[in-house]
């Protein structure tokens, strides 16, 4: 079973390239690939190692960027409410008609 050894760690090594650049779509068709392998039982502990530390790694790199994402929402969220506040202020405090500030 050498040869399945090499194509599930080659899939394994292509998803975290995959992630390296933020293709996730393709990093999940690779991890189904090799889950279609067939059981894992059969693979070598040495494969079976590196393939734990890959996986590892990618569900860091996961970890990593669902907080950038949530960071990023949590930002754009800040930002709204912001905008909103001003948008408030700024019809309250205005005496000049909003369709006359917007035609100049």
């Amino acid at each position: 079973m050498p040869e399945v050894n090499y194509l599930v760690e080659q899939l394994t090594q292509d998803a975290i390239e995959a992630a390296r650049h933020g293709q996730w779509d393709q990093v999940i068709a690779l991890y189904d690939q090799r889950l279609s392998q067939g059981p894992q039982s059969f693979l070598s502990l040495d494969t079976i190692q590196v393939l734990m530390e890959s996986d590892q790694w990618l569900i860091t790199r996961v970890k990593e960027v669902q907080a950038a994402i949530n960071q990023h929402l949590n930002d754009i969220q800040d930002h709204r409410r912001k905008l909103g506040i001003l948008k408030r202020q700024w019809g309250e405090d205005s005496t000049t008609p909003v369709r006359h500030l917007l035609t100049i």
